[in-house]
């Protein structure tokens, strides 16, 4: 279904309203409805389908909301299978897409998307089911920058290098020459992590360095940067 509707939904919603609360508090124990989320986290951009299992029939009224609660404030649309109505609700954000069995998809996801889902459902004599699924959107994170004071240094001079990443709430790692850093008392990072001060530079710190940002769900490195000591 992908069209939009606002005429009159017809009389078995008059039903279906009065049958609201027996619907929340007799179905916990007796649903069989379930819905998976196919799949159940994915990048920003993807398309999720929230498929809808285990229907005795087909629905002839069915709601979605974003989150646990069937408010209206939440509703994101209800559809009537007899008339064919299909009506957009608050949380509506033009990317949803609803199918007759029930099913619904979400295209191009943003973080935002991420959270609790819910389909209350109706057959023909107003019985009422109620199913919730959650699913979780990530961000791709951007590949860091790395950037030092100067490339080619003296011995016992310092070393200042700086992880550069529009990201925010992640973790960062440092490398030496495609291994993780092996810090000593020589070398200092800052509370956050993205700036490495080494001091005072030997020998063996020449080599490649890289910074690494990394979250639940991904992770990307910087390019490496050589450092070269030198005697004066």
């Amino acid at each position: 279904v992908d069209h939009t509707s606002t005429g009159h939904v017809g009389p078995i919603l008059t039903g279906v309203f009065f049958s609201l609360l027996a619907c929340w508090s007799a179905n916990a124990a007796m649903a069989q409805l379930s819905i998976e989320a196919l799949p159940p986290s994915l990048p920003e951009g993807g398309n999720a389908l929230l498929r809808v299992d285990n229907q005795a029939e087909k629905p002839q009224v069915f709601f979605w909301y974003k989150g646990k609660r069937a408010f209206e404030e939440f509703k994101i649309a209800h559809y009537e299978t007899a008339s064919q109505t299909l009506k957009w609700g608050p949380k509506y954000s033009g990317r949803e897409r609803i199918y007759t069995n029930g099913s619904l998809l979400l295209q191009n996801v943003t973080q935002e998307d991420t959270g609790i889902y819910t389909l209350e459902s109706f057959d023909t004599y107003y019985r009422c089911e109620v199913a919730h699924v959650h699913f979780q959107v990530f961000k791709i994170l951007t590949q860091p920058y790395l950037r030092v004071n100067n490339i080619i240094l003296e011995r016992w001079k310092s070393a200042i290098f700086e992880c550069l990443s529009p990201d925010t709430g992640v973790d960062i790692t440092w490398f030496f020459n495609n291994k993780p850093l092996d810090f000593n008392k020589r070398m200092a990072l800052s509370p956050e992590k993205r700036r490495l001060i080494i001091v005072p530079l030997r020998v063996k710190d020449t080599g490649e360095y890289q910074c690494e940002v990394s979250s639940s769900f991904s992770s990307r490195k910087s390019n490496p940067i050589s450092l070269i000591l030198i005697r004066m």
